[in-house]
């Protein structure tokens, strides 16, 4: 891979907030927030710039993998189902970066099924943490309701065309499913899949 000259600035930035964070020894709880906001905003600019690069390339075997190209979209009969390789993070760890990039992944796996839902929908969400014990009522969902209105899945994400589920369930694996199925469907969806 040849980097270019914005992953790599990028990347010497990132370096150079971690080597300042860790030369200071100590640091206050606003520090580490600051650390943290920041992380999340270069993993969103690397991750761009790959993504940039992997739309570039000709050559499958020089594309590289990453947590973004994990994320999938498929439609069983009336389910449309997406994979998200990510449990969803909490509302206190939430920032721009990180709500942006979950719902541009999200759109762009469910763009090939825009318009599948003309009613009310359902959307059941399974989240698969790697912690015992953990509270389900803590985790921002906002961005998959809102990338499935991006995406023209659903028309909106008002009261009056949609309502949601979610679930939490532990897993050595972290990740978060989702479905979304017609309104009229979900109690024959619950009785089947929950």
């Amino acid at each position: 891979m040849i980097i270019s000259d914005d992953l790599l600035e990028e990347l010497v930035n990132f370096q150079g907030e971690i080597y300042t964070f860790i030369k200071n020894k100590t640091a206050s709880k606003d520090q580490v927030e600051n650390l943290l906001r920041n992380i999340e905003k270069r993993r969103y600019n690397i991750l761009n710039l790959i993504r940039l690069y992997n739309n570039n390339i000709k050559d499958e075997y020089n594309k590289i993998d990453n947590l973004d190209n994990r994320y999938m979209a498929k439609c069983d009969g009336k389910i449309l189902k997406i994979y998200i390789p990510e449990v969803m993070p909490k509302y206190k760890q939430i920032n721009n970066f990180t709500y942006k990039r979950i719902l541009l992944n999200i759109s762009e796996v469910a763009k090939p099924y825009c318009n599948l839902f003309k009613s009310d929908v359902f959307i059941y969400i399974k989240i698969y943490d790697n912690q015992q014990n953990w509270d389900i009522d803590n985790k921002f969902i906002k961005p998959i309701p809102d990338a499935l209105v991006a995406s023209n899945i659903i028309k909106d994400d008002s009261i009056n065309s949609m309502f949601y589920c979610v679930r939490g369930f532990y897993s050595i694996t972290p990740h978060t499913e989702v479905y979304v199925t017609n309104a009229k469907d979900s109690i024959a969806f619950l009785d089947k899949f929950s």
